[in-house]
């Protein structure tokens, strides 16, 4: 069997891939408010060169295709790469990664084309705090959004949460209540350093665990053994719930041993680590003609160049190449 597997013998089965690296907000541990340098869309990959990347990757044991940006529902043709990717066998799971601004407007059109879940980003239920956060965002087109993609069967929502400390930690009990009421699991996300938020990012750090006490005292959480898998999340089950808790420690808690995915920009080049900066451009392999053979065996070629470790700390990026996550989706 065809498998791609660094030198660590860790097994790549999830490729992440942005569509766009532009968004149409401006989250405060995301991106600056100004000064970014979008990709022309006349130079983002088509759906077509999208769809050979995925099928270059399946041949050799990926199963996972996420969809995400920047923002990838900026793109009017968003739904036409979710069926590129729906349309290959090997393909198993295409979920999507959004800030939930649109996806009241698409969810259907999505879920119609093969998207099978959403991560949706919500850091505040408060909606003077949440325009904050996002410099602009709407919270109530966020709800409505995550609402419509659960009615059109895009299962399980996860709502992805970065932990902020001194902005949204008194928020976390509520937070945590309104995901599992509502079905979905929800994921507390240290935040990690880019060079665009690094002189902050210390004063606003907060320990995965200090959130999971404090979310103990309104809740009984015990360690699941369902959800755990390659991903970067541990999981709690919560009594009286059917959703999940997860936890996100990039800092407090290095995970990379059981790391499984690499990541395409939206230029087409493949990145093995969000904060390493080697990158291999696969658009030109695919633009010289090499289709998806060329681009299976550049995966292989590539993929011994995997770090073994991401090397972030508090205060302290270990990309120089990565200034937004929105470049790359994290």
């Amino acid at each position: 069997m065809n498998t791609l597997a660094d030198s660590l013998g860790r097994r790549i089965t999830y490729l992440r891939v942005s569509v766009v690296d532009s968004c149409n907000l401006r989250c405060v541990y995301c991106m600056p408010s100004k000064g970014i340098r979008f990709t022309k869309r006349t130079e983002l990959m088509s759906p077509e060169e999208i769809g050979i990347i995925a099928k270059a990757a399946s041949s050799l044991g990926t199963r996972v295709v996420r969809i995400t940006g920047g923002e990838p529902l900026t793109r009017p043709d968003v739904a036409d790469i979710a069926s590129e990717l729906s349309a290959i066998p090997a393909i198993e799971d295409i979920p999507l990664s959004t800030n939930g601004i649109f996806l009241k407007d698409h969810a259907w059109d999505l879920a119609d084309a093969g998207v099978t879940r959403v991560n949706v980003s919500i850091d505040s239920l408060n909606p003077d705090r949440f325009r904050e956060i996002t410099r602009g965002g709407e919270l109530s087109r966020v709800i409505e959004g995550v609402r419509t993609a659960a009615d059109a069967g895009m299962r399980p929502v996860k709502i992805n949460t970065v932990l902020m400390k001194g902005v949204n930690d008194r928020e976390l009990v509520e937070l945590a209540r309104f995901a599992l009421e509502n079905s979905y699991t929800i994921r507390f996300i240290e935040m990690m350093p880019l060079s665009s938020n690094v002189s902050f990012q210390p004063g606003l750090f907060l320990p995965a665990a200090l959130a999971r006490r404090e979310i103990e005292r309104q809740f009984r959480l015990t360690p699941s053994t369902q959800a755990q898998r390659n991903g970067p999340a541990v999981y709690y089950d919560v009594d009286g719930y059917e959703s999940k808790i997860g936890f996100i420690t990039p800092l407090s808690g290095n995970f990379c041993e059981r790391c499984n995915r690499v990541r395409i920009t939206s230029k087409g080049k493949l990145r093995m680590c969000l904060f390493g900066d080697d990158m291999f451009d696969l658009l030109s392999v695919i633009r010289q003609g090499g289709g998806v053979e060329g681009v299976s065996a550049m995966l292989r070629e590539c993929i011994r160049w995997k770090p073994d470790m991401h090397h972030l700390g508090i205060g302290r990026t270990s990309s120089a190449t990565l200034e937004a996550m929105s470049q790359i989706g994290g």
